[in-house]
């Protein structure tokens, strides 16, 4: 999903895995980004500079800033995921994608954030 957001819409947003856990090594994110084939950008934040920008706080979450840089969106990148062990045959809401063409198109977001579905990030401040 991730993937296919970036490479459709390179030419109006720019996106970027982050990894934020402080034992995250370089060659572990290289081996994650090939083993699910990710050619996106991947950013390191173990200090968690753009973790708080985002208000991140649970791994997979996403987050759009728009051209002027302010956060207008956070959370959830579909609903596949309705709970841990509870997942969907095929999402059938695509929060993610919705927030980057309203961002895009300079457009206000009916939600600014939806709750995400996976584990806290383990030494969040």
């Amino acid at each position: 999903m991730i993937q296919q957001l970036g490479t459709d819409r390179v030419d109006r947003a720019a996106f970027f895995l982050v990894y934020p856990s402080r034992k995250e090594t370089a060659e572990a994110i290289r081996r994650h980004l090939k083993e699910f084939g990710y050619t996106l950008a991947a950013i390191r934040d173990p200090q968690h500079i753009l973790v708080k920008q985002s208000a991140a706080q649970i791994t997979p979450e996403a987050a759009v800033f728009n051209a002027k840089g302010q956060l207008v969106y956070h959370g959830r990148i579909d609903n596949l995921f309705e709970d841990f062990g509870h997942t969907r045959k095929q999402a059938t809401t695509h929060e993610l994608a919705d927030a980057v063409e309203a961002a895009t198109a300079g457009k206000s977001l009916s939600a600014s954030a939806t709750p995400a579905v996976g584990c806290y990030i383990s030494d969040l401040e």
